[in-house]
């Protein structure tokens, strides 16, 4: 009864704790934007194309992130099922300004016909907080660049 007790107090107490990935360090020059897909069920297989005025960033999936170090000034983001060449038609739009970093979440949600990524801004404790089971998504180096 004792152990039971004390591996219960411990699985109460880890519970709690936070297995910390990498938060980025800010460059003066440039804007560092964090993109990160929570781990969910339906859609899971599907990746997503997003981009930045246009130019492809990354493909983002399920449980993984990315950071993108991006210009400062006015930017749209968007993003398209799998590497489909469909015109992006929602689009996300942040100020962005040198030296600070940004926490983009993406979750996918489904219509009749459709799938899409919706983003919302989130603060780097929201960030933190579901950061643990991320991990980096395979972006290509030229692809990531592209956005600079």
């Amino acid at each position: 009864m004792r152990t039971l007790l004390c591996t219960s107090l411990l699985a109460a107490a880890t519970g709690t704790c936070y297995a910390q990935g990498p938060v980025p360090t800010p460059t003066p020059e440039m804007a560092t934007v964090v993109f990160y897909r929570p781990p969910m069920l339906a859609q899971a297989g599907v990746n997503f194309t997003v981009r930045a005025n246009g130019a492809e960033l990354c493909r983002l999936s399920n449980k993984r992130y990315f950071v993108s170090k991006l210009k400062p000034g006015e930017t749209s983001f968007t993003s398209v099922a799998g590497g489909l060449n469909l015109p992006d038609q929602d689009k996300f739009d942040l100020t962005l300004e040198p030296g600070r970093v940004y926490y983009v979440q993406g979750d996918v949600k489904s219509r009749l016909m459709t799938v899409k990524m919706v983003f919302t801004e989130v603060t780097e404790s929201t960030y933190k907080k579901k950061n643990a089971d991320l991990k980096p998504d395979n972006c290509d180096a030229a692809a990531t660049s592209a956005g600079k």
